[in-house]
């Protein structure tokens, strides 16, 4: 069996096993000995994330190919029209729940460091394998960091081959008002809170949305709306709870989201106030992760080290297709938003297909992505 006939063997075998964030376990069994019997040397995170390791023997950069293992759900199953774990191979395309986010990512990182396995080279590989990427991006990730102080750092989600260095990242704003509670027969009693929510949200929709030349608008998207007591039988709630989906640009900082819609509250005298949302998951393994859920975004330089050796592989192999970013958040926020590692992302399928239904990418997109990243590895570690 050639490389692309295991690149796409693999791709197959990993959508075949179901890896829902929070039961990753089998698919990280699965990865361990794939890597063991590869030549990697592999790593197991305290969280559950799994690494596989090249080595070179000379001293020299470590890179970083982080690719997350976890996928959301399949919602209606009807919805589908071909099996979601079946992983299938049916005209060009490789169907399955993972396909584009991003079980090929992770397949095509894999077979290209797997090139690098028996050589003499100055630095070394690392191939993490990030769980609860979908639930709480960025947090497995810092164990990866921590462990491998990388120098560099590719993401393999989807790129649809466009060589991505930057994105947006993300802000889970949390806007509480606050009421006074009384029986529901008499409201003028009280202070109902979702009245004074609806205040609230009135003023954070006239707010300026801020916009980056590059990585678009500043998006403050309402998600849900929740009141305290709930239900509220036959009584005014005390309480009521909004929560934002906020895109980040770059220099962008959760005090300065939240102060700016705290100012805007406390000029028109709403009883309001907005704070960062604090997360709290507990992965496969049972360990429990827990920070603010704000996710930096971050960009490159076109010009920027990492950026010029990746297009110079990526060109040298005809594969240079140009630059963009991606649209939604990654583990990118932690490795180049937090700590300030030079990262880009390179992987196969189209972010629009994520998430969805009948989720597949092209074979020709998988196979285009393993020699992407193998240019780009041979450029970073040449001879």
């Amino acid at each position: 069996m050639d490389n692309i006939e295991k690149l796409i063997d693999l791709a197959s075998s990993l959508i075949r096993i179901p890896s829902i964030t929070g039961s990753e376990g089998e698919i990280v069994s699965y990865l361990s000995s794939y890597l063991s019997h590869s030549g990697f040397a592999v790593e197991h995170m305290p969280s559950g994330s799994v690494a596989g390791i090249v080595d070179g023997g000379l001293p020299g950069p470590t890179l970083v190919l982080d690719g997350h293992i976890d996928t959301v759900g399949i919602g209606d199953e009807e919805d589908w029209t071909f099996p979601p774990f079946s992983g299938a191979i049916v005209s060009g395309m490789i169907r399955g729940r993972g396909a584009s986010d991003m079980k090929c990512g992770v397949a095509a990182a894999i077979m290209a460091a797997s090139s690098f396995v028996g050589r003499h080279f100055p630095g070394r590989i690392v191939v993490g394998c990030i769980v609860e990427e979908e639930r709480f991006e960025g947090i497995a990730s810092r164990e990866i960091a921590e462990r491998f102080h990388p120098d560099y750092v590719i993401i393999t989600e989807s790129t649809d081959g466009l060589l991505d260095i930057g994105q947006r990242g993300r802000a889970e704003v949390v806007v509480e008002a606050e009421g006074r509670s009384c029986h529901s027969s008499d409201p003028s009693v009280g202070i109902n809170a979702i009245y004074v929510l609806i205040e609230a949200i009135k003023a954070i929709d006239s707010l300026p949305v801020p916009v980056h030349p590059l990585l678009g608008k500043g998006i403050m998207a309402l998600t849900d709306i929740i009141s305290r007591p709930y239900p509220g039988s036959s009584v005014i709630p005390s309480c009521a709870r909004a929560t934002y989906d906020r895109r980040t640009l770059v220099g962008e900082s959760g005090e300065a989201i939240t102060e700016a819609i705290n100012e805007a509250l406390r000029k028109q005298g709403i009883a309001a106030s907005a704070s960062i949302a604090f997360g709290h998951t507990v992965t496969y393994k049972g360990v429990e992760l827990s920070a603010p859920r704000f996710f930096p975004a971050w960009l490159m330089a076109e010009d920027s080290p990492l950026v010029s050796i990746a297009r110079r592989g990526l060109e040298s192999a005809g594969l240079f297709k140009g630059l963009s970013h991606y649209s939604f958040c990654t583990n990118g926020s932690c490795y180049a938003g937090e700590l300030g590692i030079p990262t880009i992302g390179f992987g196969p399928g189209e972010e629009r297909l994520a998430h969805t239904p009948d989720e597949a990418i092209t074979v020709d997109s998988l196979v285009n992505a393993y020699k992407g990243l193998l240019a780009i590895l041979s450029e970073v570690y040449p001879g």
